[in-house]
């Protein structure tokens, strides 16, 4: 053996304790140290928290990375349905928050006072402007904030505030039946197939853009989204919901005051947006005064209200009409036809009193249109069985805490939400047939009589979640419905239409409002419509 190799030894053996020593404390400090923290943390705080006493899944009660899971994933309302049916009307979510099942609290936590904040997830589609975060009327969580640049505007919304917008949905859904009968009708055979889905965004689209400043964005004419900003909104929703379910990251993506990290943004519909407003501004778009538009409104809003409305919170709300306005009325009308096709007994019934009404004019007015009652039937059916919103509407509990009817009081702080999926699916309110879609539970059954049937309506008008309620209900409701309602009635005087396979499922993505595809539709005209759907193409 050779001793000289043996100091050699020794020395390269300290080396590699020293080695070891300095690399292993710095791995301790940075990382297993933390680690320990984050876990211990979240130990205790499931330990005492005060909601650890209400079941829901293991995970979600550490984390809420659980809700921002099947947010991504898109199926948070099947989720949270599912949980529901295993663990009863109280499910712990999160670690700070409940998910309810109780109708009867709609209207203590769905307050007109604005006492029931909304939680910060909202916040997320807040926007950097200048440096400045804005929020709009979805987004602002502050109460008295909310009501302070609503007011402004909230008139416009009525019913009679939308009413003489009318005109410039007529204008559109007009050349929406001329590119149905163009590209797709046959005339005594069903045409080729078509995506209803996306023919039906294309519209609502344009119809927002009309509404607001006059123009059609040109979704109907060119028959694709031909600038991507439909693709960036489904991305941005898809941002909304995930990054919203642990809002803290929004911070160091989407409001990075350093250098913005995502989500796709809505810069294409912000500049179109902008060129709208500074055109009218300026005089240049040619626009007619007598056919008012929101445009003008919202001008007029800040004449009368300088200290609200500047030009940002102008833009602001030309935002959400655009961003919000088109997807849950698409969502709407891709669900009554889906709907009644899937129930052949539904749709011949709708038709039937469609075909048989004898309307003054096309597109057929809403004044007209409302007034058919299994129409409207179908109309609130499919609201309740889809809602517009398909995620929990979330609160903070106010002081004093919520005492809920199992008797147990929920502290001053805790996030609670209500799931309009979930609600209208309870049997307890809506039946034993609450999962089925039947239309006529919103009319007069036989047997009943006016005032039962009455008592019954305004029950299940209270119980119903489709468009929120109280101070933070859904601004552009009247305008949806009016929409909604002389599109169907105006499609299915014109046309005929039948799924291309009827026992093929759509698909649904649900990213706050549900996106559904994959509606592939063949339609024909009905006889004796060729003549009025030319002279309506012509007219507009």
């Amino acid at each position: 053996m050779d001793n000289s190799s043996v100091p050699h030894s020794r020395w390269a053996t300290n080396i590699l304790q020293v080695d070891e020593s300095t690399f292993l404390r710095p791995l301790v400090l940075f990382v297993l140290v933390p680690t320990a923290t984050f876990v211990l943390w979240h130990v205790v705080a499931y330990l005492t928290s005060p909601l650890k006493k209400y079941p829901g899944p293991v995970l979600a009660s550490f984390t809420n990375l659980y809700r921002m899971y099947h947010a991504y994933r898109g199926d948070m309302h099947l989720i949270s349905k599912k949980l529901h049916d295993e663990y009863g009307p109280i499910v712990r979510m999160g670690p700070n928050y409940l998910d309810l099942d109780y109708s009867s609290l709609i209207k203590v936590c769905f307050d007109t006072q604005g006492v029931w904040r909304k939680t910060e997830w909202h916040g997320v589609s807040g926007a950097m402007v200048e440096g400045k975060l804005y929020f709009n009327i979805f987004s602002e969580v502050r109460p008295e904030e909310h009501a302070r640049i609503k007011k402004p505007i909230a008139r416009y919304f009525s019913a009679a505030g939308v009413a003489p917008l009318e005109p410039h949905v007529d204008a559109v859904l007009a050349a929406l039946c001329g590119v149905i009968d163009q590209r797709f009708a046959g005339d005594e055979i069903f045409g080729p197939s078509f995506d209803f889905s996306e023919w039906m965004l294309f519209y609502a689209m344009d119809v927002v853009a009309k509404t607001t400043w006059s123009q059609t964005v040109g979704y109907i004419e060119k028959g694709h989204d031909f600038d991507g900003t439909l693709s960036v909104s489904d991305k941005a929703y898809d941002y909304l919901v995930t990054i919203g379910m642990n809002p803290v990251l929004d911070k160091f993506l989407d409001k990075n005051p350093i250098m913005r990290i995502g989500p796709p943004s809505f810069g294409t519909v912000t500049g179109i947006c902008l060129g709208h407003l500074m055109a009218r501004m300026k005089g240049e778009d040619g626009h007619d005064q007598s056919k008012p538009d929101f445009l003008d409104h919202y001008l007029e809003a800040q004449q009368q209200n300088p200290e609200v409305v500047d030009i940002y919170r102008i833009l602001s709300y030309m935002l959400v009409n655009v961003a919000a306005g088109a997807d849950t009325t698409a969502a709407s009308l891709r669900s009554i036809f889906y709907l009644s096709l899937k129930h052949p007994a539904v749709y011949d019934r709708l038709r039937s009193e469609i075909v048989a009404a004898k309307f003054s004019q096309l597109p057929v007015p809403y004044a007209e249109s409302r007034q058919l009652p299994y129409l409207e039937a179908v109309c609130r059916e499919c609201f309740r069985y889809l809602p517009g919103n398909c995620f929990a509407q979330e609160r903070y509990v106010p002081n004093g805490g919520l005492q809920l009817p199992d008797g147990s009081l929920v502290p001053t702080g805790t996030a609670i939400g209500f799931n309009a999926y979930v609600l209208h699916r309870n049997k307890e309110v809506w039946g034993a047939d609450a999962e089925d879609f039947r239309p006529e539970r919103w009319l007069q059954a036989d047997g009943e009589t006016a005032d039962e049937f009455k008592s019954r309506l305004q029950h299940l008008n209270n119980m119903d979640l489709s468009f929120s309620a109280g101070s933070r209900k859904c601004i552009g409701m009247n305008l949806g419905k009016m929409e909604v309602s002389k599109t169907v009635a105006t499609l299915i005087t014109l046309f005929e239409f039948e799924l291309a396979d009827p026992r093929r499922e759509w698909k649904v993505h649900n990213s706050l409002i549900p996106r559904a595809s994959d509606i592939i539709m063949k339609v024909k005209r009905r006889s004796g419509t060729s003549e009025q759907i030319g002279q309506l193409s012509s007219h507009y």
